[in-house]
């Protein structure tokens, strides 16, 4: 996942979002469902440059993924997996732009603020269809990786139980009453 911040991709198009999104689906452990998108920012921040609003960037990827814990608890359905994409890319582009407001680019204004959001929206964009990418093949490949899990122990189970009554035939048939 910190690859895919520092090869090349359009701009806010990665799956940082999307794992933390998920991470809760993979984990019950709310610490290691943040700390995954959180280390994986850092090392990629460490190469491509620490920057002033990086409290704010992780923030909003920690409320991601605490978000998505308490709504997954409730129910896990591609539905709330789905809105769960749509709002945390909502909010991750609301709260980080607020701190390129804050942090001195545009008018300490109401209209600075506008300006702020409206340069942002085609960020958003690339953010908000990473983000549902992301998901949906996380989510693919973990349904994957589920069923196939399951079809091989139940192959496993009838296995076993066809060569038991292979090897245990004279048991069950020699019975006398």
């Amino acid at each position: 996942m910190a690859l895919s911040r520092i090869i090349p991709h359009p701009p806010n198009f990665t799956p940082v979002l999307a794992m933390a999104v998920f991470m809760p689906y993979l984990t019950r452990d709310l610490y290691t469902a943040v700390g995954v998108p959180l280390l994986a920012m850092f090392v990629s921040d460490i190469y491509i440059g620490l920057h002033p609003s990086m409290f704010w960037v992780y923030g909003s990827i920690a409320l991601t993924t605490t978000l998505s814990q308490y709504t997954m608890s409730t129910r896990r359905t591609i539905l709330h997996l789905g809105s769960n994409a749509i709002l945390s890319s909502t909010m991750f582009f609301v709260i980080t732009n607020f701190a390129v407001w804050i942090g001195g680019m545009y008018p300490m204004t109401l209209s600075g603020l506008l300006l702020c959001y409206t340069m942002a929206i085609p960020f958003f964009a690339n953010t908000l269809a990473g983000t549902i990418f992301y998901v949906f093949l996380l989510g693919l490949v973990s349904y994957s990786a589920t069923n196939i899990s399951r079809r091989y122990t139940d192959d496993e189970e009838n296995i076993t139980n066809s060569l038991n009554i292979i090897a245990f035939t004279n048991r069950i048939t020699s019975r006398s009453f």
